[in-house]
């Protein structure tokens, strides 16, 4: 497995939110140089929520809330350590499913996720496991973790949420896939990319008036964009056009108006269905 440099007081899962998380530790009580080690998260600006780690590394007992301003006084942050029980294994288990080996990514997920439950890369990661092994059920079980998380998500999560939305599609989950791209539009609303995938997640589920409103915000972000003015064509092509006037006067104007010309030459898909396995947007 390839190397990877990365700063080791990242400890979380991604670039650093408001809140305090990772592993600390603190001197026993009968001196020496012994140490008790904590995964600690801060619950809010006076709060924290702590649970020990055993000798193998693994939570253990409850877990339990601190006053901060106390907590931050009797316990020292561990920057490698945190680093290798989760941020490394996210890299890892990131690693082993572009790889094909799902088996191993899900297990590095696992245990990252039994320190930190609420790891974003690790619960994506293993939510793509799952569906890439085809257990369906537990891979909706992560889906409902992920949408009832009481976290802050950012820009930087927007193609966690795409690449998963992308993964339920092709397994025919249309109304997950939708709730995961609408997510990622909430966090970029300027990503044509977000939009076209939701197109085709309706589309493909029959939803013909989601599709068409999500080709018309394509359309209105980039008008040049060559896979949403394909897809426009071939729904041209099959009488597949919106009864709303306004709408349908847009698409029309959409496939006629001139694209860029940086644009590069539209790929045509004449009269087969589109492609959508094959077109997916770069990242």
């Amino acid at each position: 497995m390839p190397t990877q440099k990365t700063n080791p007081d990242s400890l979380d899962d991604g670039p650093k939110g408001p809140r305090l998380k990772g592993v600390f530790s603190r001197p026993e009580p009968e001196g020496g140089d012994e140490k008790s080690y904590w995964f600690v998260k801060e619950i809010d600006d006076a709060t924290v929520s702590m649970q020990r780690l055993d000798e193998n590394m693994l939570p253990t007992g409850k877990q339990s809330l601190s006053d901060r301003d106390a907590f931050m006084l009797d316990f020292s942050l561990e920057p490698e350590l945190g680093y290798k029980l989760l941020t490394q294994r996210v890299i890892r288990g990131d690693w082993y499913r572009k790889q094909d080996k799902n088996l191993e990514a899900k297990i590095e997920y696992q245990q990252v996720l039994r320190i930190d439950e609420e790891n974003i890369r690790a619960n994506f990661g293993l939510g793509l496991s799952y569906l890439a092994l085809n257990q369906l059920d537990k891979a909706k079980y992560v889906f409902e973790n992920i949408v009832g998380m009481d976290e802050s998500f950012g820009e930087e999560h927007k193609h966690l949420f795409n690449e998963f939305g992308i993964a339920l599609r092709k397994k025919k989950l249309f109304g997950e896939a939708l709730e995961y791209y609408s997510r990622a539009a909430q966090l970029c609303p300027t990503d044509e990319n977000i939009f076209l995938n939701m197109t085709r997640a309706a589309f493909e589920s029959g939803e013909m008036e989601i599709a068409f409103a999500n080709l018309k915000k394509t359309l209105e972000i980039n008008p040049g964009m060559h896979e949403a003015r394909a897809f426009l064509s071939y729904l041209r092509k099959n009488n597949l056009l919106p009864e709303d006037p306004k709408l349908a006067a847009f698409f029309r104007w959409a496939s006629t108006s001139p694209r860029s010309e940086a644009e590069p030459k539209a790929k045509r898909w004449d009269d087969d269905i589109p492609d959508v396995e094959n077109v997916e947007p770069e990242e």
